[in-house]
């Protein structure tokens, strides 16, 4: 899957790998640029009424620090800590009770833009290195880049769709799950949607909506436009 762990599909948990490829020179004052960072990440990651009537929180609501999500060379889905030159990383998890959609918005603000490049193109890398993908009893199938949602704003967009076939317990499921993500200079904004196979629409249209609304906030953070 795309670097993007999510605590509604998998278990969240360090690995040991340590982080990615990317490093980046520590700010003159490291705090001040985390604390900046992370309060433009509380401002932007959505909450249950940002995705519409009918969302609650799921827990974990939040996992700050979220790790960053790899795939190994054996397809297994992993994840690890967040790579050096990463000021903040925050996830919310909801879910709607009548359709049972469950999402996810996740903000990581980077020391600089190279840093957030270099994690994008990780993400790809991610996708495209296993079709089929499992982590303990689940498994994934049709893992795939697929066409970034029309958004303007962006200096990069990247897709993620998939079904999951297997859920952790080992029963059967048929569920889609789409990741957006886009990069807006040292910004990484993601949404993530999954629900059953037929709602095909609804996930699509949730997780555009919500990676736009995220980047509507971002765009009125005086922190963020001072870090692009």
């Amino acid at each position: 899957m795309l670097a993007l762990v999510v605590v509604l599909v998998v278990t969240l948990g360090g690995d040991g790998d340590g982080g990615g490829s990317a490093a980046s020179p520590a700010p003159t004052d490291t705090k001040a640029a985390e604390a900046a960072a992370h309060a433009v990440a509380t401002r932007v990651a959505l909450a249950p009424p940002d995705w519409g009537p009918g969302f609650t929180r799921h827990k974990p609501y939040e996992v700050d620090p979220a790790p960053e999500s790899l795939v190994r060379e054996n397809c297994e889905f992993a994840s690890r800590p967040s790579r050096i030159g990463t000021l903040a990383s925050l996830q919310r998890n909801v879910t709607e009770e009548s359709s049972g959609i469950a999402g996810t918005s996740e903000v990581k603000v980077f020391a600089d833009e190279a840093t957030a490049k270099q994690y994008l193109a990780d993400a790809r890398d991610n996708i495209h290195r296993c079709p089929d993908q499992f982590r303990g009893k689940e498994r994934w199938n049709g893992v795939r880049e697929a066409s970034p949602p029309q958004l303007s704003g962006f200096d990069e967009l990247v897709s993620e769709e998939g079904r999951q076939v297997v859920a952790a317990d080992g029963a059967k499921v048929n569920d889609l799950y789409v990741i957006a993500t886009g990069r807006d200079g040292r910004n990484i904004l993601s949404a993530y949607v999954v629900g059953k196979a037929d709602l095909d629409a609804r996930i699509q249209k949730y997780a555009t909506d919500s990676l736009q609304k995220m980047h509507q906030r971002l765009e009125q953070q005086p922190e963020a436009a001072a870090g692009r």
